[in-house]
């Protein structure tokens, strides 16, 4: 994988994690410098960092706080800056809906640590976010933050304190008693374990509750500005980068085929070939590492068996999973889980 696998983040994200750390009893300054960080994070004059510097100072800070529920916690802190740009255009939103429907194309101005996903089953809207991040030990943490943030800052839109979802899916084992009161409490609903997805469910008539100020003049003022950055960023990101996070996003339902690849990027198959060529990959690579990054993450932090990896991650049989698994690590699935479980 290259070094840009993770692409880019807004540091007013990373500053969310930051100032969560301080009820650890660890200063900003002193997280930034352990990590060979500049300080310029702090007061925005640096505005993006690299994935792979994301996810490391994330991985830093989780090991200092040695709590197993600081993705958790520190979704508490989340602030309209904490979503970029795409925050304030979503306080100037009509209804939550109207702000959910916008975020699977504006999420990547936050930075393209997870692709979220929409869908409405039974009069319910699931908002499910699949992470793009490879490091397993983070992974659950930053899915607790996705997660409890967009719940305390809709709290906050709707002006609707004790508001909440329908349940919370994860797909996490379920912990002991006192961590599950813990979970229960923050979110205010039943919270689901060794789920199929991470998501919220949310019932649909919450979903057009008035939001507390809207002003759609300057949400269209926003909303331009918002263009010109995704341009900017999109000229920025490699074709390997774009493919993964197409990739990650038709997942949801099945192994998507190159084509709809190359359609969902307004690109023809044989352009989209060419240009993984160049750069020095192709499709059925990028495919698999994100199919062995998955799988992974699954292994070590989840209890879905295997035989339902296979299944979810498009191998026809269990056996096939497990020959590809070995050729990727060296050791079978269950070797794997075995050594590496985070639970």
């Amino acid at each position: 994988m290259t070094n840009d696998r993770l692409g880019s983040a807004s540091t007013a994200a990373l500053r969310q994690y930051l100032r969560a750390a301080q009820d650890y009893g660890i200063e900003a300054e002193e997280a930034l410098i352990h990590n060979q960080l500049p300080l310029g994070i702090l007061d925005n004059s640096i505005s993006r960092v690299t994935g792979i510097q994301f996810q490391q100072l994330i991985r830093w800070l989780v090991d200092a706080c040695n709590d197993p529920l600081f993705g958790l916690k520190s979704g508490a802190y989340v602030q309209p800056g904490s979503y970029s740009i795409f925050g304030y255009m979503v306080m100037n939103c009509r209804s939550a809906r109207e702000a959910l429907e916008m975020t699977p194309m504006y999420e990547p101005l936050v930075g393209d640590m997870g692709v979220t996903h929409l869908e409405t089953v039974d009069n319910r809207l699931a908002v499910h976010w699949t992470c793009q991040y490879d490091e397993p030990t983070i992974i659950p943490h930053m899915i607790d933050n996705v997660l409890y943030s967009w719940t305390q800052f809709a709290r906050y839109l709707a002006d609707l304190p004790e508001g909440k979802p329908y349940c919370v899916q994860l797909e996490k084992q379920q912990p002991d008693n006192e961590t599950l009161k813990t979970y229960q409490e923050l979110f205010g609903c039943d919270i689901e374990f060794n789920a199929t997805r991470n998501a919220l469910i949310v019932d649909e008539e919450v979903l057009d509750i008035p939001l507390r100020q809207p002003d759609p003049a300057l949400l269209q003022s926003l909303t331009q500005q918002a263009e010109a950055m995704m341009n900017e960023l999109k000229q920025q990101q490699t074709i390997t980068l774009q493919v993964r996070t197409v990739l990650k996003r038709l997942m949801e339902n099945e192994i998507p085929r190159r084509e709809k690849v190359a359609e969902a990027l307004d690109i023809n198959e044989r352009t989209l070939q060419r240009r993984l060529q160049e750069a020095g990959t192709g499709y059925q690579q990028v495919l698999d590492n994100i199919r062995r990054d998955t799988a992974i993450s699954w292994l070590t932090t989840t209890q879905i068996g295997i035989n339902d990896i296979a299944d979810r991650l498009g191998f026809s049989e269990v056996r096939s999973f497990q020959r590809r698994f070995k050729e990727w690590t060296g050791f079978s699935p269950v070797k794997y889980r075995t050594m590496h479980s985070k639970i």
